[in-house]
């Protein structure tokens, strides 16, 4: 507020200190003063405006009417009363001017217009700086609000357990009480029970149980609240979506591994029957009925597709006593006109008694014949074949431990297959194989790896075999003293060899033992050793040169390997690969938990 006016005797600072915008509004008044009689200037301009009425208003200062209202008792200022060099410290320096003395050097329009962005500025900076403040402090009170009502109570609960109960004026009734009973009465005061400092053990156990509780009702309102956020809910549905789809795919497959497995039972009760009407057509013609032109032969019949692994696998689980047996049992040999004794599941194994077991005696006949055993048959002892040991080029040693010889012939150590001898295999005993298993992820064409319910996609590098409806991993036998096996050794260039010798040997080995194939005799069987080779950049130079020493890489070489085929197939559980070889596929892919 204005104090009233300033006496001549005022002094000058005094006057221009005494309202809260004077430091801003006395310096243009100030040089207006000390300049009397000049022309026209902004602050004679802005007296026949409002303007200066908005400014003083915004600031709590009544309006005046002209500007000379708020300082006609300011104006009496001289240059005697200012010291022109300021070399005097009683007097102020005089305002620098013109030539003439008269106008003020510095400009007062610039003057007016930096007092009103100095109003303009202070204004809005103080008063946003005053909300942080109240924002500020209301933040500090609210985070400890608990703690202080908590505080504020037991303070409370004390200052009532320690005095008498009624409020005033009613407290005399209760001093004038407590006077009969202690004077007249004379009953002995009861001291107060204390709040406990310490609790009873029963005391503390009942605290920390409250205390439990609290702590899992806080961590479950945290979960929920976990749960309710959106990006938590997006991977709940995700999962919900992939849950659904494999079970619809796991529907599908079950489907069609139960069509597969009617017509397997099909397949085996024609067979069966073929072999009766054979039997029937044989005893007519030994009885003299018939010609020898008219009797009926069973045609050859390649060799089954092989299951699916998951129907193999759920034959495994409902029918006891399958074990390894599921394909070593088909009763048609692949590629021969030979069919199996039938061997029931519980006749499977060795130790069980099948007296009525009389298995046909099949060895087929290779072309390279050091390269194989001696045909062999019921009367030949094969005294010279040394088994579990080492004989000669030959491994005859078995990963599964010592096998049965029985008769100059070894027993398969997974039980009954309905056929003795060696089969199309090469070897009586174990046949070793080695299967490698050569892998990359499978990626889109920005490079980035492809997924499939939320796992990684592997491919795999595959070959197909002429006249052949399933493709197999590029592995095989191997010749006696090599390491490669004889199919990589088709579809790879020489001079690529070592090079891959050098991967198996850096592989992971992922399964080593007994195969179920339908190769597999009484007397012969396939045992192998499956290696990962995986290449985990799309870059890598060893992946780039296995490509290109591939012979089916270049077209012209196609015809040199006898139309043998590979290529890169996606890794599921619908590839078209034999069953054994997707058995090992499938533990290469959760090896690196990828999808299959």
């Amino acid at each position: 507020m204005d104090q009233g006016p300033c006496t001549d005797d005022s002094s000058h600072e005094k006057c221009l200190g005494r309202d809260s915008w004077t430091l801003g509004y006395r310096v243009p008044t100030w040089e207006k003063a000390l300049a009397p009689g000049s022309p026209p200037t902004v602050h004679s301009l802005l007296e026949d405006t409002q303007v200066h009425i908005v400014i003083l208003s915004g600031f709590g200062h009544p309006a005046p009417n002209s500007w000379d209202v708020m300082f006609k008792h300011c104006v009496n200022f001289s240059m005697d009363q200012c010291s022109p060099n300021g070399t005097d410290p009683y007097k102020p320096k005089c305002p620098e001017s013109d030539w003439t003395g008269k106008v003020p050097a510095f400009p007062e329009w610039l003057t007016v217009t930096l007092l009103c962005l100095y109003l303009l500025f202070t204004n809005i900076l103080l008063l946003n700086l005053l909300i942080a403040m109240f924002n500020y402090t209301f933040q500090e009170v609210q985070e400890h609000t608990d703690q202080i009502w908590k505080f504020q109570r037991h303070d409370l609960i004390e200052e009532y357990h320690g005095r008498p109960p009624a409020p005033p004026p009613l407290i005399l009734l209760s001093h004038l009480q407590l006077l009969i009973k202690r004077i007249v009465l004379k009953i002995p005061a009861k001291r107060h029970k204390q709040l406990k400092n310490k609790l009873e053990k029963n005391e503390e156990v009942a605290l920390l149980t409250w205390e439990v509780y609290l702590k899992e009702n806080y961590l479950q309102n945290q979960q929920f609240q976990h749960k309710q956020w959106p990006e938590q809910k997006i991977q709940d549905i995700s999962e919900k979506v992939d849950t659904m789809v494999g079970l619809l795919d796991m529907d599908r497959v079950k489907r069609s591994g139960s069509m597969e497995q009617r017509l397997a039972s099909l397949e085996e009760q024609v067979a069966q029957t073929a072999r009766a009407l054979h039997w029937i057509v044989t005893a007519l013609k030994d009885s003299g009925f018939g010609s020898g032109a008219g009797v009926l032969t069973l045609a050859p019949q390649k060799a089954f597709d092989e299951p699916d692994a998951e129907l193999s696998i759920r034959r495994k689980a409902e029918e006891p006593g399958d074990g390894y047996h599921v394909n070593a049992r088909h009763l048609l040999y692949p590629d021969a006109r030979i069919m199996r004794f039938p061997v029931p599941n519980e006749k499977v194994p060795w130790e069980a008694e099948f007296l009525i077991y009389d298995p046909p005696f099949y060895t087929a006949e290779k072309k390279d014949v050091a390269l194989t055993d001696p045909v062999g048959d019921m009367a030949e002892p094969l005294s010279k074949i040394s088994y579990n040991i080492v004989d000669g080029m030959t491994d005859r040693r078995s990963f599964h431990g010592a096998y049965v010889v029985q008769y100059g012939l070894p027993l398969n150590p997974m039980g009954r297959t309905g056929l003795r001898g060696r089969g199309s295999l090469s070897w009586f005993g174990p046949n070793h194989t080695l299967q490698p298993v050569v892998t990359r992820w499978k990626r889109n064409q920005g490079g980035a790896i492809c997924r499939k319910s939320v796992r990684k996609m592997l491919e795999v590098l595959v070959m197909k075999l002429p006249h052949s409806e399933h493709w197999a991993l590029p592995g095989g036998s191997r010749e006696p003293g090599e390491m490669l096996p004889r199919k990589l050794k088709r579809v790879l260039r020489q001079e690529f060899w070592v090079a891959f010798e050098t991967l198996l040997m850096q592989g992971t080995e992922v399964y080593k033992g007994y195969v179920d194939d339908p190769r597999n005799t009484d007397n012969a069987w396939i045992e192998t050793v499956a290696v990962s080779i995986h290449f985990q950049g799309q870059n890598d130079v060893e992946l780039k040169r296995l490509e290109e020493n591939l012979h089916t890489h270049d077209p012209k070489e196609s015809a040199s390997v006898l139309g043998m085929s590979t290529e890169w197939q996606v890794v599921d559980r619908r590839i078209p690969l034999y069953a054994n070889h997707k058995t090992i596929l499938q533990k290469v892919a959760s090896l690196f938990g990828a999808h299959f």
